[in-house]
């Protein structure tokens, strides 16, 4: 028989195990929802509008995130970080959001003018006006309701993101049909923002007031995440600007949509895992052991569900396109593929940033994204010269494939994680994705249906098909060990698939 502190062991495994996997189908249930909606107002979109109206959108909206992210010192996570709190923190945190979120509409409105003779296009200065007051809604949001990913309340999270997005789809679908410009992006903007704020006061009773006693205590962790947040703006957004004045409006349109596409594997299941997982990590942060089996879970998760879903976004990208964008979009196909493969290779290793913030080392995870960063721009300053808009998607997938290494490399060493088991927990995702993706390659060579719509679905199922009993044939071969199949089978009560002693971790 197991000893007590064995059996203990295990139950507290088993903990971890279903705090990971039903926080992340909440957050997997949140994320695809909100994104699903996000989705079909971005395919009747791309009908009603042009690339213009997006890249002139896109342009905007990166001049508001460079100012947005002097403020954006994450204090929502440091709350969720820290292992007590009370009303001070809170309110500290509301009193500095309102304060930047005024300064930063002051700032958009003088740099307006600016920004608009720069582009030689007036459009932009209203825009940036209206993004003014967004900045302003947004500081008001109520701090609150950070306690429902703080408690696991993912259930009430769910609806807090939920309902404001679909409020805001309605909202920008209306006025897409009615303005037929990019103005219906702009208010669909606005709309969301003033939607989830009000709501937020009508889902939380915490009513914040003007407070600064807290502040020191919650910039000590924060300033880390705002070097982050720097890094990642200067990564993410400083290639559109470029783009947008290099090249023209409408090639950053196609960047920003190829973007939104090639990015539904991470923005879909890795974001909302991540999200999940990160007040598990941060419970466990002084418990190592159960922070690695946390971190095994979690990784094999990730990849599970954004490896098929990135290489078959690249195997189907022309129909996928033609069939939901329009034929104007078709130019974008190249650079789509390049970037979900990129996203792909991201996606796995995005969860390892929060395990350094759980832990309390966000310079970690700072000099990881400072390091991307620079292998990027590398790239990409050469590539966009040369090869123009597809030489963004090159820099990008180079930079990545280059960085996982280095990325694996530094958590392993951190969480003192034999490579054996972090091998494991990907073996059977890349595997059967590969195979996989041979089997659509295969249908695509020998069935061509006259509709293009029916072919897209059918290369579509049998990427789900395929990938799904590949899976499960190879779990199989491998004696049913622990891990994503494991955990789905019994919670569906199919005791035929128990682990074998001793069988490996994912």
């Amino acid at each position: 028989m197991p000893s007590p502190s064995g059996q203990e062991s295990q139950e507290q495994h088993n903990k971890t195990q279903n705090k990971v996997y039903s926080g992340s189908v909440f957050m997997l249930i949140t994320r695809l929802s909100i994104k699903s909606i996000g989705l079909i107002s971005t395919i009747f979109l791309a009908r009603l509008l042009t690339p213009e109206d997006f890249g002139v959108v896109a342009i905007t909206v990166a001049i508001y995130a460079f100012i947005e992210l002097f403020g954006a010192l994450a204090l929502g996570t440091a709350l969720i970080q820290q292992k007590t709190n009370n009303l001070d923190d809170y309110n500290s945190a509301w009193t500095f959001n309102v304060l930047f979120g005024v300064v930063a509409a002051i700032s958009l409105t003088l740099v307006a003018p600016l920004v608009a003779e720069f582009y030689s296009d007036e459009r932009l200065r209203h825009v940036l006006y209206v993004m003014a007051f967004v900045s302003i809604v947004s500081g008001i949001h109520n701090i609150g309701v950070v306690n429902f990913r703080r408690n696991l309340n993912f259930r009430k999270e769910l609806q807090l993101q939920l309902v404001p997005k679909l409020i805001s789809f309605v909202v920008t679908l209306t006025l897409a049909f009615i303005l037929r410009n990019y103005w219906a992006l702009v208010l669909g903007v606005l709309c969301n923002q003033l939607v989830t704020t009000v709501y937020s006061f009508m889902m939380h009773p915490f009513r914040p007031r003007i407070c600064f006693s807290s502040f020191n205590k919650l910039f000590k962790f924060s300033r880390w995440l705002l070097l982050n947040n720097i890094v990642h703006f200067i990564n993410d957004k400083v290639s559109q600007l470029v783009v947008g004045k290099v090249l023209s409006p409408a090639a950053l349109g196609f960047l920003s949509l190829s973007k939104e596409i090639g990015q539904l594997p991470t923005s879909h299941m890795a974001v909302p895992i991540n999200i999940a997982t990160f007040p598990v990590y941060s419970r466990f942060q002084d418990n190592p052991i159960e922070l690695r089996k946390a971190y095994l879970n979690t990784a094999a998760l990730t990849a599970s569900l954004t490896i098929p879903a990135s290489i078959g976004i690249a195997l189907i990208a022309p129909l996928l396109v033609s069939v939901l964008l329009g034929e104007q979009w078709l130019n974008m196909v190249p650079l789509l593929q390049l970037l979900a493969l990129a996203n792909m290779f991201f996606s796995i290793t995005s969860n390892n940033s929060y395990i350094y913030l759980a832990a309390g080392k966000p310079h970690i995870s700072f000099l990881i994204n400072f390091s991307r960063l620079a292998v990027f721009f590398a790239l990409f300053i050469p590539l966009l010269e040369y090869n123009g808009l597809i030489g963004i998607g090159q820099a990008r997938l180079g930079a990545t494939l280059l960085m996982v290494l280095i990325v694996q490399a530094a958590v392993i060493r951190f969480l003192k994680l034999p490579v054996r088991d972090l091998l494991k927990a990907f073996i059977r995702p890349a595997l059967a994705g590969l195979i996989m993706a041979l089997v659509v390659w295969g249908v695509q060579s020998s069935i061509s249906l006259t509709v293009p719509l029916l072919q897209l679905l059918l290369e579509t199922l049998t990427g789900v098909i395929s990938y799904s009993l590949i899976t499960l044939a190879i779990w199989h071969l491998q004696g049913y060990p622990e891990g994503f199949e494991h955990n789905i089978f019994s919670r569906l009560r199919l005791k035929n698939f128990p682990p074998k002693a001793g069988g490996p971790l994912p």
